[in-house]
Parts: C-alpha cells; sequence; structure tokens
C-alpha cells in the first residue's frame, strides 16, 4: 500500500470553559471539558465500518437501531459500509484530506496511528473517566485489559484513540473427524506435534497428488505475528524501534511453511475455500480469527466434530496468540458530536450489549462479566460451543503493534510470506529482506 502524507487538517478544540469565572465548591462546579457537558438537541452522526456482510452487517445495524430508539437523547447513528477494511482505510484518508470526516470510524490499530498523524482523533480516556458520562473503575476493570492496552498509543503520549469494537483473536480449528480418521488421539498442543499431524493427515493419491491437506493458512502479518508469539518470540523490540520479528522465532515460522508447502502437505487458500474443505473433512487444520466460526459452521452438509483453540506453542504452559480485530474511534467534529459518539462508543461495550454482540456477530464480548450473561450461556451450549472455547483464550491474547508505519509493515510481512510459499526466496533471504525494509519504515515514522 504506498503511504499518503496526510496534512494536518485540524487544531486541537479548545475545552470548554465554566459557565461562571472563579472558584466554587468542588460539588458544584460547572463543567469544565468536554466530556462533561449534556447533549442539548438532536444530534446525528455517521459511523464508516466495514463489516460488508451477514451476520455481522446485520448483527450492527440491529445494533444501532437500538441505540438510535431507546438512547432518550436525540442521538441517531447512520451506518455506512464503505467497503472492506483496506477500503475503508483508504476512503478515510481521503476524508482527511478531504476535510469532510464521519463522525465515527471503524480501524486497526495501524490506521488509527496513521489518522492520527493529521490530529484528527479524539483521546477517549477523558470521556471514560468522566464522573459525568464516563465509566465507572468497576466497570474499566470488567473490560480485558488487554482490549485498552491495545488502544492505547505510546508514540501519542499513550493516549486511548479507539475503543474495543469488533473484537477476535488468533485460533486453530481443529476437524477432530480427521484427526481420529489418521489415528490422532488429541488436538496437538506443540508446534513439533503440530507438523507430525499435519503430515500424517494429508493423504495423496498414486500419482502423488494431494487429496487432503493437513493445514491450509492465509497469508496474513497478524497470523504470522501470532505464529511467532506462539513459538516464544516479539513481534518488536523493548523500545518499539525495530521489529523483532525478523530473528530465530521468524525464521523458525517460514522454515516450517517452506516444508509443509514444499512437501504438499499445507496450501495457501483461494479465498475462502479452506472453509468448504474444512466443513467436508478434506481439511485438517486451519488457522485464523475466531470470527470465521459462522461460516465454518454454515459451510458444513453433514455434522462434523471440531473443535477452537489457542494455536500450537513451543511452551503449552505460557499460551500466547495475537489479539486482533479492530476497534472504533471518534474522530473530531464538535463538542456536541465528540460526546454523542463517545455514548454510543460506552453504550456498546456494556455487558448487555457486548454479550449480545457476541451471540449475533461472533466477535468476542468485551468484558469478562459477559461470561455470566444467561442469554450468552445457553448461546454457547446450544448453538456455539466453540464460541466458548474461543472466549477462554482471550486470556492468552497479546495485542499487536501500534506504532505508526505498522500499516505499511503488514504489506511487507505479506510479500515475505508470499515469496516463501512460492519458492521465490528462501526463509533466510526473505525475512532478513523483510526485516530491514520494516525497520526502514519504523526510521521514517519515528
Amino acid at each position: 500500500m504506498t503511504r499518503m502524507r496526510i496534512p494536518t487538517l485540524f487544531a486541537t478544540l479548545a475545552l470548554l470553559l465554566g459557565a461562571c469565572a472563579g472558584a466554587g465548591p468542588a460539588a458544584t462546579a460547572a463543567p469544565t471539558t468536554e466530556a462533561d457537558i449534556d447533549i442539548t438537541g438532536p444530534v446525528s452522526l455517521t459511523l464508516w465500518h466495514a463489516l460488508t456482510s451477514d451476520p455481522q452487517k446485520a448483527a450492527l445495524e440491529a445494533a444501532v437501531k437500538k441505540f438510535n430508539d431507546t438512547n432518550g437523547k436525540g442521538i441517531t447513528i447512520t451506518p455506512v459500509v464503505q467497503g472492506n477494511y483496506t477500503q475503508l482505510y483508504q476512503k478515510t484518508l481521503g476524508a482527511i484530506q478531504a476535510g469532510a470526516l464521519p463522525e465515527i470510524v471503524h480501524a486497526y490499530e495501524s490506521q488509527v496511528a496513521d489518522y492520527q498523524k493529521a490530529a484528527v482523533v479524539i483521546d477517549l480516556e477523558p470521556y471514560m473517566n468522566s464522573a459525568k458520562n464516563g465509566l465507572t473503575k468497576a466497570s474499566q476493570d470488567d473490560i480485558y485489559k488487554p482490549y485498552f492496552d491495545t488502544n492505547r498509543f505510546p508514540q501519542y503520549g499513550n493516549q486511548l484513540l479507539s475503543f474495543p469494537f469488533t473484537k477476535s483473536l488468533f485460533v486453530m480449528y481443529t476437524n477432530e473427524d480427521v484427526l481420529k480418521a489418521a489415528g490422532i488421539a488429541s488436538t496437538p498442543k506443540t508446534w513439533a506435534e503440530f507438523e507430525t499431524a499435519v503430515m500424517k493427515t494429508t493423504q495423496k493419491d498414486a500419482s502423488g497428488k494431494t487429496t487432503r491437506y493437513g493445514w491450509a493458512q492465509p497469508l496474513d502479518a497478524s497470523n504470522f505475528n501470532a505464529q511467532v508469539m506462539s513459538m516464544g518470540g516479539n513481534i518488536m523490540s523493548a523500545d518499539n524501534k525495530t521489529v523483532a520479528w525478523d530473528g530465530k522465532e521468524g525464521l523458525a515460522v517460514l522454515q516450517m511453511y517452506d516444508r509443509l508447502w514444499k512437501g504438499g502437505y499445507a496450501y495457501t487458500p483461494t479465498g475462502f475455500d479452506w472453509q468448504n474443505d474444512f466443513a467436508a473433512s478434506k481439511l485438517a487444520f486451519t488457522m485464523g480469527s475466531t470470527s470465521s466460526r459462522p461460516f465454518i459452521a454454515g459451510a458444513m452438509k453433514t455434522p462434523v466434530a471440531w473443535n477452537v483453540g489457542v494455536p500450537p506453542q513451543t511452551d503449552p504452559t505460557k499460551p500466547r496468540t495475537v489479539m486482533y480485530g479492530a476497534n472504533i474511534a471518534v474522530l473530531k467534529s464538535t463538542p456536541q458530536k465528540q460526546l454523542a459518539s463517545w455514548l454510543f462508543v460506552k453504550w456498546f461495550s456494556d455487558q448487555a450489549q457486548t454479550a449480545d454482540w457476541g451471540t449475533k456477530s461472533y466477535y468476542m464480548p468485551v468484558r469478562k462479566a459477559a461470561a455470566t450473561d444467561e442469554a450468552l450461556k445457553s448461546y454457547w451450549t446450544s448453538k456455539d460451543p466453540q464460541g466458548k472455547q474461543a472466549f477462554d483464550v482471550i486470556g492468552s491474547s497479546i495485542p499487536e503493534p501500534n506504532v505508526r508505519g505498522q500499516q505499511e509493515i503488514r504489506d511487507v510481512i505479506f510479500d515475505m510470506l508470499t515469496k516463501v510459499t512460492t519458492g521465490k526466496a528462501t526463509p533466510e533471504a526473505a525475512i532478513k529482506d523483510a526485516g530491514q525494509k520494516a525497520n526502514d519504515i519504523l526510521k521514517a515514522n519515528q
């Protein structure tokens, strides 16, 4: 993706002054920040998002309608699909240049970091901590801490520039029927066990053509990052100035790809054909987002025994995977619109809403207490046991880096993976070249 230069379009909005000059008793002081004002009239907002298909698109539209009907403050939100995440990102960059921003935007951390180069994203911390309009300490503590960590940006003074929204995490999908047919008693826990299981579950015909693969792996930066983490590595150096995935763990991931792709044990899917293969028991393993669950289940013509869990680990006693899925950011507009936007973000994260979201969208609830919601528990038991399995992995998930330049680095990683799996470069050469390119990008974005 070509990096675009974004001029600063908005100066930071000044804080509202109190209604009266001079100090007064703390208990009766007038509001002094934009986070503490009242909504004084009808407010219309636009939410740009990337949920292009159901059930996610319908779930979001239903949630927005419920908020519009029940907020009691005259706030009306219009959700607008702007294509996939890449298209949404490009359109938002264009809107920043044109000075025609939506009030709320759906975005990954790497994208928010780029938007804030133009100083157009508001810090949600004052809103979250507002005594009048914020979240209580107990409510904040109920939201998984890594969800906050990923939305705080060190390069921007650790500001809370976005909030958890369509959250998911990287997991391994296992077709238990295929494992059983191959004589494998349980889901592999280590990478060595996994590679053996991939080879054992692969079937080839007399000509040597693969008729059932052990593993299908979409090529994606987040997937690679998760695999590096699960092998005990890190994605960035401690000071966030260089990448760390170009070390021994990243090389081990690429070498595994090289062995399994060359041997005909694994393949790179075209689109989502892996979902049909998995559902038809033509595939033993795949790895990706927890949000793929409804599509896998929907592709099953006959019942299949399958499970969801952390990917294989170098040390199964300390499991690590990537937390991903996008967030929601509020862009600078007017005090009334910014507060109205925050009130939607706050409402959406409430226990009742996040539990309902988990049953309808297949994204992860953001609160620990969601696990006690009776409707969600019943749903998991009767319709989506893999959803509970995925929820239980949240505690092992770690946010990806959110420093500037990550959006470009994702493309570098994808190119690296493509070169290795197509035999155009050795793992050693590919990771050396990609690491240098990534560090040059980070240097340019310091």
